[in-house]
């Protein structure tokens, strides 16, 4: 038998697909399970358990999804999982011979919560979504837990040294992809004035600017090593692995987070866990702004900037309420 699993982006969505490609690989483990996702987004899935091959779409290239069409036609797969949904997808799909399983994003009930804040998903969470277009196909029962990428064979580069890795510490991954689900600045600096553990952060290069203005509202002698834009994402994932503790928006080292079963702390602004993406983790914190906003969730994913120009859903947040969540997570430990 041969599965095609397709999932184009981002990051995180890409990631929570790691129970539907275990439990697939569970019911036909002699089965070729192929992964189709942008170049960029690779390294999430290609180490994970059950995974023969990712086929990366050239973004860069103007002939790249017609080139990954080729490479499906070829291969003559018995069954096509469409877990994006969108034009891109339906057009690499539309003219396969195999049995096409294609998730239901709930997109209107979605609009719905967002627009109304009527909650009328039938999946709470995005992975039972996911699941729900297999069921009819797949034996194994669904695990709701994410499986990590193998970071065993990772190279760590010069900043990741002996020294930093054999001491306790804490990540906080302050990206995301958009600004209304990161936690400001100024919140999180005034958090790291209140405490005394060392803490590393991490981001991608466009998550530099802002750690540096962290580090500068620091005293001189502060605990705080600044890896933003220094780590790739396996990495990364090594970290929040040995980490004691990992806080982190609403984006994909989340999601890493919670696949380690270690203590989490999460963000939430625009977006909110009703929108089917909380972490999958019993030792997961979820912070919101104290009082819930009449404009919450104002999108499914996110903006570049808070249209009602508050931003109170982030701002609001109380650097005293993480320190306390901070105190509390490491005493389960």
């Amino acid at each position: 038998m041969r599965i095609a699993i397709i999932r184009l982006s981002s990051m995180g969505d890409i990631l929570l697909t790691s129970p539907v490609v275990l439990a697939l690989h569970k019911s036909y483990p002699e089965a070729t399970i192929d992964f189709y996702t942008k170049d960029t987004m690779r390294q999430v899935i290609e180490d994970h358990l059950g995974i023969s091959r990712v086929y990366p779409w050239n973004c860069s290239s103007n002939n790249g999804l017609e080139d990954m069409l080729d490479q499906l036609e070829s291969l003559q797969y018995d069954h096509i999982v469409d877990l994006q949904n969108n034009w891109r997808s339906k057009r690499l799909v539309r003219e396969l011979s195999g049995k096409i399983h294609r998730v239901n994003k709930e997109g209107i009930r979605r609009r719905v919560l967002v627009g109304l804040g009527w909650n009328i998903l039938r999946e709470r969470h995005v992975i039972r979504r996911y699941y729900s277009c297999i069921s009819d196909f797949c034996i194994s029962p669904l695990e709701e837990k994410i499986a990590l990428p193998n970071t065993d064979s990772t190279n760590l580069t010069p900043p990741l040294s002996p020294e930093t890795l054999a001491t306790d510490f804490i990540v906080w991954a302050i990206g995301a992809k958009h600004f209304t689900k990161r936690l400001p600045v100024s919140i999180i600096a005034k958090t790291l004035q209140s405490i005394d553990h060392h803490v590393i952060l991490i981001g991608d290069s466009s998550d530099c600017q802002n750690a540096q203005s962290i580090i500068a509202h620091l005293p001189k002698k502060h605990r705080v090593t600044d890896l933003t834009g220094k780590t790739s994402f396996l990495e990364s994932v090594e970290l929040i692995k040995r980490a004691r503790l990992t806080l982190a928006n609403d984006s994909v080292m989340m999601h890493v987070a919670s696949g380690t079963g270690k203590p989490l702390i999460s963000f939430w602004g625009s977006t909110t866990p009703e929108l089917g993406f909380k972490p999958l983790s019993n030792h997961a914190k979820l912070i919101t702004a104290p009082k819930r906003l009449s404009c919450q969730p104002c999108h499914t994913a996110g903006r570049s900037s808070c249209p009602k120009k508050h931003f109170n859903c982030m701002m609001t947040i109380e650097p005293g309420i993480i320190v306390e969540s901070i105190d509390d997570a490491l005493k389960e430990l």
